[in-house]
């Protein structure tokens, strides 16, 4: 694309192309597709977190069972915030988990999570406004926060890739309006803790008391039931009175092209009736309209179902098949404990790759032996490499070997 091409762009999206910011992790995926298309071979794919395990069988069951008996309307709109017995049952659900009392009015169903953070960022920010994100981040946060004129602040995580309260704290200013936090990670895999999310309550409880907005914490968590202990993964939601939760289906029922996914207010949160108010209105004008309906109807049996999961063991057999390979060639990373990425710092023997940029250098040898990663700067940390392990178990072996060339120069 040129200028005079890109004169029929609106200018955000044309400086987004021309200045070489699409998404990394889109870019290598279609690369990817590329080489498949070449018939030169296998092509070991790490770059999307587009999961390889098929839907549970109970859900391929009930969108059957669906199809078969169809009541009138099944496919109609709805209101903007989703089918209501849907919205009940998920305020059920998550009361449950949380120790707290939802209404399905603090549900508003969404297309994916992706769908529901674009949702939140049109109900809460003004231009202008700044959203805080410890480091390293999903790099479609800062197109998302762009869309509204709001700026992405980014915010140092601890050496493990932990919270670091003291960090957020300092970054804190009087334009802060969201507080976003992805955990588990993408792309580290780290939890968050109870700990230093109850200091980090206190931190932004302290800063309410002087605050003329409310500062709202945004939770990111598509991976929450993905950990590999089966622990349940600590929330703001009981921490924080002013926490806006979101989550979606892609992951742990592995329906990442059907786009379903939820945002759930607090109950604690201030004006919380007019902010699902906003959410809704914003599902509408943003050009969702609704969730897929028939996603919808499909999932009170699913998640009620024993069966309505994908077997996280085979990611994480993956990620430490991976794992093991990587640490035998000298990279870096603190175990990862959910999900299905891995994000390996580069080896000291590598050194020599910095003037190149490291990280893209490397994924570039990578690519020669037909194996796609994201380079770590699409993710703000340079010098690491993420790998989505969401793959067949031979991409794993495949992928190892072209590490093992690659780190040797070749």
């Amino acid at each position: 694309m040129n200028d005079t091409d890109a004169s029929i762009l609106c200018d955000q999206v044309a400086d987004v192309l021309l200045g070489a910011k699409e998404s990394w992790t889109r870019r290598m995926f279609e690369l990817a597709s590329q080489l498949r298309a070449d018939g030169g071979g296998p092509v070991y794919d790490l770059s999307l977190g587009n999961p390889s395990l098929e839907p549970p069988s109970i859900w391929r069951e009930t969108v059957r069972d669906l199809l078969a008996a169809p009541e009138p309307g099944q496919h109609r709109y709805m209101t903007n915030a989703g089918l209501p017995e849907v919205r009940a049952f998920i305020a059920d659900r998550e009361s449950a988990r949380y120790d707290l009392e939802f209404s399905r009015d603090d549900v508003t169903m969404t297309v994916g999570a992706a769908g529901g953070l674009n949702v939140v960022f049109r109900a809460t920010l003004n231009p202008g406004d700044e959203v805080l994100v410890p480091v390293p981040y999903f790099p479609e946060y800062e197109h998302y926060v762009g869309h509204v004129a709001a700026k992405l602040v980014p915010v140092e995580t601890r050496a493990d890739f932990t919270l670091d309260v003291d960090a957020i704290s300092a970054a804190l200013t009087p334009h802060s309006r969201l507080l976003l936090l992805n955990s588990p990670n993408n792309p580290t895999g780290a939890i968050y803790g109870d700990a230093s999310l109850a200091a980090l309550a206190q931190v932004l409880s302290n800063r309410a008391s002087t605050a003329t907005r409310p500062l709202i914490v945004v939770e990111d968590a598509p991976y929450r039931d993905l950990t590999y202990d089966g622990s349940a993964v600590p929330s703001m939601l009981r921490h924080y009175r002013d926490t806006v939760f979101l989550t979606s289906h892609s992951k742990d029922l592995g329906l990442a092209g059907e786009r379903i996914g939820y945002a759930l207010v607090s109950p604690r949160c201030r004006g919380r009736e007019l902010l699902a108010r906003a959410l809704s209105f914003c599902n509408r004008v943003l050009g969702f309209v609704n969730a897929p309906a028939l996603m919808q109807r499909a999932l009170p049996a699913v998640l009620s179902s024993e069966r309505g999961r994908v077997d996280v063991s085979t990611y994480a057999k993956n990620t430490t098949r991976m794992a093991e390979g990587l640490r035998a060639l000298g990279f870096a990373f603190p175990p990862p404990r959910a999900g299905f990425f891995l994000f390996p710092r580069l080896p000291s023997s590598l050194a020599a790759l910095d003037d190149q940029g490291g990280d893209i250098a490397l994924t570039e040898r990578l690519r020669k032996h037909r194996t796609i990663v994201v380079p770590g700067t699409a993710f703000g940390v340079p010098s690491h490499l993420r790998l989505s392990l969401c793959v067949p178990p031979e991409a794993v072996d495949g992928a190892l070997a072209a590490f093992r060339l690659a780190c040797a120069g070749q």
